[in-house]
Parts: C-alpha cells; structure tokens; sequence
C-alpha cells in the first residue's frame, strides 16, 4: 500500500464532502430564489402604495375642501412629478365608484378597464381597504403589475388610485436575486473547500502520508520505532497499534540477540546444538531487516507547506473584498487637485497600490530572509489591518492615498513572505505542486472577494465593507501564528540578493529579454489592471447597474482563470505551443476590449471579461518559461534570481501603468473607448510576439523556475 493510494482514498472522501456540501447549498438556493418570489410582489407593492398615499392625501384634501370628486384638476401633473420621483411606476390612473377612468398617465395595459370595473375590484373600493394602513393588492393586467388603492373619506367611497409596475421590473429584480444566489452559492463551495483543508485537509493528508510510510517501511524490512509527532487525531488509534507492534518486534529481537549471546559465553559442553543456526538466522535477519529506534529528524514538507494557505487565503480575500468598489469610492472621496483630472486621480490609488507592491518585493525579500517569513506576514498583516480602518475613515482622496499605501506595503509583506515559505519548503520535485497550492490560495480569494464585496457594499455601505475587510486582516494574523518560527534551511540555496543597477540595464537593454516582458508580460498586466481594477467597476455603475453586478463580473474572470489555466498550463508541452500560448493568449485578452465595439451593456462586459480570463490563463503560464529560452545566456551569467527579479518588476510596474493608461483614455475620451484602445494595444502586441516568436531561433527549453 503506497502515498498515492491512501492519497487516493483522501480525495475521493474530500470529494464525497465536497458534493454533498454542493448538493446542500443547491437546494438552499433554490428554495432561497422561491421565497424571495413569493415575497417580492407584496414588498413591491406595499413601496409602490406609499408613493400612491402622497396622491391619494391631496385628493382628500381637495373634496374635504369643497372640490366634488368628479371636478379634480392637476391631478395629470401630479402623475408626471410622481413619475420622475419613482421612475418604476409607468401608469396612473384615477377612477370613480364606478371604476370608470377619471384621469390617467401613462398608456393604458389592454384589459385595464375591465379590470377596473370588475366586482373584486368594486367589491374592494366598498370595504375600504388600505384607507389607513397603507397595503394594497397588485394584479398582472397586461403587462403591469397594477397597485390599486380605495379612496374613502367619511361619507363612504369616492373611488380608486390605480399604479402600474412594469412586470419587467419584476424580472430585472428576480435575475438580480438570482445571480447573488448563484455567486453566495460559488463563493460559499470555494469557502467549504477552504475550511475543509484548514480543519481537517492538511491533517488528514499528513496522517495518510505517515501510515503510507509506516506500511512501506514495512513491507521492506524496516522495523525501526520513529517518534512521530502527536496531536494529529487522523488514524491516530491506528499508528498507535502499529507503534506497538513495533516496540513489540524490536523487544523479541533484542532479546533474541541476547539470549544467543549469552549462550554462545557459555561453557561449551552447555551450548544448545542449534546455537550455530540460531546465531546465522539472527545475523542474516539483521542483514535483510532492520531494528531499534530511529532518531533521523523526520521533516513533513507538504504538511508544512499546507499551513500557510489558510492565511494567504484570509489575507488576500480582504484585499479582494474591496475591488468591486474601490473606484467609487475613492470617486466619492474626490477633491480637487491642480492639473490632474478626476478621472487621473480616481486611479491614483489603485496604480500607488501596485507600484509600491513592485519596487517594494525586492526590498522585502531581502527582509524575510533576515527576520523569517511568520514575523514578516504579522507585521504585513497588523499594517493593513490599520490601513483598512484608516481607509474605512478617511475624508478624501489626499489622505486614502497615504491608508492605501499602508494596505500596499502589509499586501507586499504577506505577499513575499508566503512565497519565500513556499520557495524554501518545496522540493525540486515539489515545487510545481506547491506553486500550485500558493497560487490555488489566491485565486480562491480572487473567486470570493469581489462579488462578496460588491454584495456587501451594496447592502451595507462601502466603509463597513472596508472594516469587515480590516477583520479578516487582523484574523489572518492568528492564523499566521501557527506558522513555524524559524526559517526552514535549504541547503545551497543562495542568499536573496537585489539585482544591481549595472545588471537591471543589461537586461533592459536585451533585445530577447524585453520581448518576453515588453511585448507579453506587462501588457497582460496594463490589461487586468487597466480594465478589470479600474474601467469595469466605474463603467458598470456609470450605467446605472450596481456595485454587486460589477463584483459579479470581476468573480467571472477568477473562475474563468481557476478552471481553464490548469488546463492551458497541461497544454504547454513544448516550445511551440508555448509560443502560440502566450501570443495567441495575449490576442484572445485583447478582443476582450475589442468587444465593446459590438455593444455597450452589462453583457458585453461579461464577455469581455470571459475573454480576457481566458487569453490570461492561456499566455501567463507559459511566460516563465519562454524567458527561460529567450534568456539562457544571460540567466547562466547573471543568475535566474536576478533575471526573474528585474522581469516580475517590470511585470508588475505594468500593474501600475494599466489604470494610469485607462484613466487617460477615459479623461479623453470615455470608458467605453478605454476598454477598446486598450484591447487593441494587448491584441497588437501578442501579434508582434507571435510574428518576433516564429522568426527566432529555437533552442530547447530549460526547467521553468516557479518564481512569481
């Protein structure tokens, strides 16, 4: 019985979990989207009716003055200001005893006056109802939902106030509902799967790990006691028997070993007759098996790898939380500043954010290695964790900018510090896997935090938002204390070093080098930044939809890229799909931009998105590795940490020139134009790749080194 096949059984089990946990949640979307059905209606109407009293009071007013019922006037313009205060109600109408029309705004639905005069509706002006309380009933005429209201005074009914709620409104909110159910329902799956290996995933991995290797050992002949650590509760009753197997076999043979060299001490005449085979069995089971107690430290670096996902992914889902919003509200926050327009400094803290995080990692890489990675995350995650609050406070952009570059330097700090944890646990057989964990933790993050945070903006406000977010930075610091306290040694590692200004230039100034990076990496970077950081959350709400929409749209990309980048990194097999990958991907992201061109609604942002997820997760990862082929030489003089530092630098200063650029394309032109201006430029340049990719030499591929 090997690792793989306990493995196996490990995530069939996280599987079944998984399922039922998904199965669960389906059904409480499902009943959650009837119950808002059923409520809606009454809700509606009873909104509707309080925007009807307003009228129904003048008109009692004008016959307790003295004006007959029959004989209103200026009833038609009050209609029109009703309309432009509730802009949902399209259809006014005034009707008698009789349920004939008085007066009416509006066109009118087809089976209006049939319904006015019908009995129920007759029979419900006679009883009076909602003459106090304000409820109404609704009926669908037409293509109206009609709120009818009795109009009664002292002498007995005088006649009705009937509103008509386009029945699209209806359907504009059901979809609105049943989009957040749908994004409540990914979000909580991708917290179910999160919870499950922080409280029992790791854990239980690690136990199969460990009595995977017990049988192995086994089954080999090694029967050495090894002191394992306790407090792992998986399969513990289990290792426990097996210990004392152990112990029990490596008693008989010890004393086995003494009772043969005992009698081999004695007189000879009072030897045993089969001492000789006895002494040749023992020596020869010594040779094929071995026994006592190991003392080799025993180090589990997938367990400890598997720690520092739980507070990557609390960490970076309070960043996340606030990217649906932050637009807006730093647009709310605005304040004039002399020669820079709004549009430049509504990007001024989204593009400090990333250039501080950029110039900052170098630095910071420098600072682990010297104090360890769990002081490192702490300290970041105490400095976002205030700059959280003073974002939740601040009293215009001038001071934001100060609180979000605090969020940026605590976002760099955990940022290098989980890699460097990750970097310095990982095997070279596991590194690819355990970039896969690091990166696994933030793209659920990514998935959760914006369209959770447009939810919560909408609902709550945007400056509780920012103190939920503050919560879940300062929570990410107890779990970051179950972190080991030292660094882990790695032997031959080199020390972390910055690249010096002489080494930054001659890579700047090498044409194969800048070819990745210019024309692939940062472009991608300008474009996630550019459009989904900055134009999508502004654009969106511009168009009269909502923060949570903007945040639905934001979600999309993350799912996009956490279903389809496994699959495009299986693809990049050999150099030249390796090129079409990152040249064709960077074409797909940029008609993504492109698209708005066809259309200017919520839709077409959604595609826009979808493409752009999906040329991203077809050309980033394959980017490392055409660096590695396009720069050999210059990594075998200079070092791969140096030119995959200068190259993530680079990539990363991208990040903060992409909302600069769409800001300028916006204050020049209009958002719209900046989606397609700057899809046109990415779809350019993974042309000139592709073009500058196929005219080059081919030379084989190196290992791609996983730094990020």
């Amino acid at each position: 019985m090997n690792t793989g096949y306990l493995r196996g059984i490990y995530f069939r089990l996280a599987g079944v979990v998984t399922v039922v946990v998904m199965l669960a949640l389906m059904v409480n979307a499902y009943l959650s989207q009837k119950s808002f059905e059923r409520a809606l209606a009454p809700q509606l109407a009873t909104k509707v009716a309080g925007v009807g009293a307003s009228i129904r009071s003048l008109v009692l007013r004008a016959v307790e003055s003295g004006v007959s019922f029959r004989e209103l006037y200026g009833v038609t313009e009050r209609f029109a200001e009703i309309r432009e205060e509730a802009p949902e109600v399209t259809y006014f109408a005034l009707t008698n005893a009789q349920g004939q029309v008085q007066h009416e705004k509006g066109n009118a639905p087809s089976g209006a006056a049939s319904h006015f005069t019908s009995p129920a509706m007759l029979a419900l002006l006679q009883r009076g109802e909602a003459a106090a309380d304000g409820t109404a009933s609704s009926t669908l005429v037409g293509k109206l939902y009609i709120v009818s209201l009795p109009i009664v005074n002292a002498t007995g009914p005088l006649g009705m106030l009937h509103l008509g709620l386009d029945a699209g409104i209806f359907d504009a909110l059901m979809l609105d509902m049943l989009m957040d159910v749908v994004v409540v329902l990914v979000v909580s799956l991708f917290f179910t799967m999160e919870l499950m290996n922080f409280i029992a995933g790791a854990k239980l991995e690690a136990s199969l790990r460990q009595l995977g290797a017990s049988f192995e050992r086994g089954a080999s002949g090694d029967f050495r006691a090894r002191r394992r650590p306790r407090g792992e509760p998986a399969f513990g009753s289990l290792l426990d028997l097996m210990d004392l197997h152990l112990a029990r076999v490596n008693r008989s043979f010890g004393q086995a070993a003494r009772e043969i060299e005992a009698n081999r001490r004695g007189p000879a005449h009072e030897r045993a007759s089969a001492l000789v085979r006895a002494q040749m069995g023992l020596r020869s089971l010594a040779q094929r098996c071995r026994f006592g107690i190991d003392e080799t430290p025993q180090q589990d670096n997938e367990s400890q790898l598997a720690k520092v996902r739980a507070p990557l992914f609390m960490f970076i889902l309070a960043e996340e939380l606030t990217r649906s919003f932050l637009p807006g509200y730093v647009k709310h926050l605005l304040v004039p500043i002399p020669w820079l327009s709004s549009e430049i400094v509504v990007g001024l803290p989204i593009a400090l954010f990333m250039l501080i995080v950029a110039i900052g990692q170098p630095f910071l890489g420098v600072y682990t290695e010297r104090v360890g990675h769990r002081k490192t995350m702490l300290i970041g995650a105490g400095i976002a964790a205030v700059g959280f609050v003073a974002t939740m406070l601040a009293h215009s952009v001038l001071d934001l900018l100060l609180w979000r570059s605090l969020c940026a330097v605590g976002y760099a700090m955990v940022f290098v510090a989980g890699q460097a944890y990750v970097l310095d646990h990982a095997t070279p057989g596991t590194r690819a896997k355990s970039f896969a964990l690091f990166v696994g933790a933030i793209m659920a993050a990514t998935v959760c935090g914006p369209s959770i945070g447009g939810i919560l903006a909408d609902n709550i406000g945007v400056r509780p938002t920012f103190a939920i977010a503050a919560l879940l930075a300062a929570a990410s610091m107890l779990v970051i204390r179950s972190l080991p306290a030292g660094r882990h040694k790695v032997e031959g590692k080199l020390p972390v070093r910055l690249p010096s200004l002489a080494e930054m230039g001659a890579l700047i100034s090498n044409p194969r080098f800048m070819t990745v990076t210019a024309l692939a990496a940062m472009p991608a970077k300008i474009l996630l930044t550019g459009l989904c950081f900055y134009l999508i959350p502004l654009y969106v709400v511009q168009m009269g939809s909502t923060q949570a929409m903007a945040g639905r749209i934001l979600m999309v990309y993350a799912v996009v890229m956490v279903v389809l980048g496994p699959l495009t990194a299986s693809l990049a097999t050999n150099k030249t799909r390796m090129y079409s990958l990152v040249g064709g991907g960077l074409i797909v992201s940029g008609l993504g931009g492109v698209a708005m061109l066809a259309g200017a609604d919520v839709g077409w942002v959604f595609l826009a998105v979808i493409l752009v997820g999906l040329g991203q997760s077809m050309s980033i990862a394959a980017q490392s590795a055409l660096l590695s082929e396009h720069c050999a030489p210059e990594i075998a003089k200079l070092g791969e940490g140096v030119v995959y530092g200068v190259y993530r630098l680079l990539e990363r200063l991208g990040n903060a020139a992409g909302p600069m650029i769409a800001a300028l394309l916006a204050m020049h032109f209009d958002y719209r134009t900046g989606f397609i201006a700057i899809g046109a430029g990415v779809s350019i340049c993974g042309a000139l790749f592709f073009m500058l990719s196929l005219s080059s030499p081919k030379r084989a591929l190196r290992p791609v080194p996983l730094t990020t």
